[in-house]
């Protein structure tokens, strides 16, 4: 198969070198923490990033792949932004109150989280607080996904991705001197996710009219919902088959083992954050090919799976026989996590071959097959996990995701091939 489709591979090259400044400049953030602060504090901060990112993906309940389906496939007309516009204030309505639900769950649950993820070391007042950062997530995490919902891949990704580490970064060396100091850096986070929470809205700036017009919603927020809730596990599992092993890593290891996972996952989400900017160029045009040029469809998704194959099976072999040098930058100490490292990219290879067959899955509406494997792959997982931490610590948890994932793949193209997907595709 021949990936002779130029529009799909120049659009993909754009998505990756957007997606590559995200991931340079989280890298260089990483760095900055793990070389100024003690393996514990480098630990906490990591943990708290992932935790803060997770719980506000679980609390937009789908609407990302609402939002990317239904307004990726609106036909283009006068009409067009006005249309857009009504989709992002449905969207508005019921992540506001979603949003607000688990930032009050976040502040009740703080002092347990101080304890049972931090070892009580963290302190509790900017722990709490941490609940703008669900917010301030939601907020540029629709917007990112607005963006990519009407075609502009470009700034969804530098958005999602860059624009956090970005601001994170430049208060970072605005208080260089202070940061290291009281767990500062706890607070200049919170506040780099405020800024980078407005520089978002900057985005749908040119939306504003129709957002503040006195009209009713185009959506309920039962609507919504009706339409997000079952796409919420496609989201939400998937992100807790990586999420998942670094809590239960916090739970069950200290701190410093913490720090090492930490670092190993961020190198090896590299491959991951390069599959969710193929995601972000294949899913929009794969929606738009199945419902305005089917005839088309099996071409480009035989195409868009070999062009995942390919890139991610690079970079994975890349990133693997560099693997020791890119650990060391974080510190000499870090090397040492370089075995977790190397089953992380294997399990994140083994992902990135199901993400087309998943997209299918969704565009066919045929979500809940799809969420039966994601829910099959996660307790298989978990399980794994609680059974590989204990006896092999770090590498325990990296091999409990590869498992998790093979089954996940493995279910995947399963069904797939049992359901014919592509058969009404000539």
């Amino acid at each position: 198969m021949k990936l002779n489709n130029p529009s799909l591979i120049l659009q993909a090259l754009i998505s990756i070198i957007a997606r590559g400044a995200g991931v340079l400049l989280n890298f260089i953030v990483t760095v900055i923490l793990t070389r100024n602060l003690p393996p514990n504090e480098a630990g906490m901060i990591q943990t708290l990033i992932i935790l803060l990112t997770g719980i506000a993906l679980f609390s937009r309940l789908g609407v990302e792949h609402w939002l990317v389906r239904d307004v990726a496939k609106l036909p283009d007309n006068a009409q067009l932004h006005q249309e857009q516009g009504k989709f992002l204030h449905s969207a508005y309505r019921m992540l506001l109150l979603s949003t607000l639900l688990f930032m009050l769950g976040w502040v009740l649950l703080s002092p347990l989280i101080k304890d049972w993820l931090f070892d009580n070391e963290i302190k509790l007042l900017p722990l709490a607080l941490g609940a703008v950062g669900i917010l301030c997530w939601n907020m540029i995490s629709t917007h990112a996904i607005f963006m990519k919902a009407t075609h502009r891949i470009t700034e969804s990704l530098l958005t999602q991705n860059a624009l956090p580490a970005c601001t994170f970064l430049v208060l970072l060396l605005a208080f260089w001197l202070y940061f290291p100091q009281n767990q500062n850096y706890l607070w200049l986070y919170l506040l780099s996710l405020l800024l980078a929470g407005g520089l978002s809205l900057l985005l749908v700036k040119s939306w504003w009219r129709e957002l503040f017009q006195r009209q009713p919603a185009r959506f309920s927020v039962k609507q919504v919902l009706h339409e997000s809730l079952p796409l919420a596990p496609i989201v939400i599992v998937s992100f807790l088959m990586l999420w998942i092993d670094a809590i239960l890593v916090a739970l069950f290891l200290p701190n410093e083992a913490v720090a090492l996972y930490s670092s190993a996952v961020r190198v090896a989400f590299v491959c991951g954050i390069f599959l969710t900017a193929l995601e972000a160029t294949i899913y929009p045009r794969l929606i738009k090919i199945r419902d305005h040029n089917p005839a088309q469809l099996r071409k480009f998704f035989w195409q868009g799976t070999l062009l995942v194959a390919s890139v991610l099976g690079s970079f994975v072999l890349c990133v693997g026989f560099l693997g020791k040098f890119i650990l060391a930058i974080f510190g000499p100490q870090y090397v040492a996590a370089y075995y977790a490292l190397l089953i992380l990219l294997a399990a994140q290879f083994i992902r990135a071959l199901s993400l087309p067959f998943s997209l299918m899955f969704i565009a066919e509406q045929q979500a809940t097959t799809l969420n039966r494997v994601l829910y099959a792959a996660l307790i298989i997982n978990i399980l794994a996990n609680i059974l590989l931490i204990p006896r092999f610590g770090i590498e325990g948890s990296a091999a409990a995701s590869l498992i998790a994932n093979l089954s996940l793949t493995g279910g995947v193209v399963l069904f797939f091939i049992k359901k014919r997907l592509l058969k009404d595709y000539a």
